[in-house]
């Protein structure tokens, strides 16, 4: 399902690009998928359902997301027609993806022992924008006493690790070796 749901993403990505409505297409459908996760569930028990036909998925799309600009709303008939309504948060994703990539921008986990001040995650999101070459990272803390100390952080598909537990763990992998 993640190719389709890819297949959506790019879809509305595409068109939301040509009609110069990105923001507004991320800020929307921000908003659907925020409603979605949590009925994840009960929209895939709903799509799966032979009963519902066509015409009642489409009206749960049309009495769910009223108000919703019209390329969104198409592209949440479509899903329904096609039964698609439960990887909404897949697409959702996928979209997200791109629609970072388009701003050079990307999500960050730091992870610490303790909780860092503001005026410290700029540091490290300035530090970490210097490694990755993104232009804004949307930084999350994270408390993990596992660490011992220092930080982990995790951009994209990259972690970036200045723990002691990493730490320890190298010390510990070098005199396994020694033996």
């Amino acid at each position: 399902m993640a190719i389709v749901a890819k297949k959506y993403a790019q879809a509305l990505y595409e068109t939301s690009l040509d009609k110069d409505v990105l923001d507004l297409m991320y800020e929307e459908f921000a908003a659907v998928d925020e409603a979605a996760v949590p009925n994840q569930d009960k929209l895939k028990a709903f799509d799966s359902d032979p009963k519902n036909i066509a015409a009642s998925r489409k009206g749960l799309v049309e009495t769910s997301f009223k108000g919703v600009n019209q390329y969104l709303m198409n592209t949440l008939y479509v899903m329904a027609e096609n039964r698609h309504l439960s990887i909404l948060p897949e697409v959702f994703k996928a979209f997200e993806g791109l629609y970072n990539q388009y701003y050079n921008q990307d999500f960050a986990t730091v992870e610490s022992v303790h909780e860092l001040s503001q005026e410290e995650l700029d540091k490290v999101g300035e530090a970490l924008i210097q490694r990755t070459g993104l232009s804004k990272l949307i930084i999350t803390n994270v408390i993990n006493q596992s660490l011992i100390g220092g930080l982990r952080a995790k951009v994209g598909t990259k972690v970036f690790d200045g723990s002691i537990q990493n730490d320890l763990a190298q010390i510990e992998r070098k005199f396994i070796r020694t033996k």
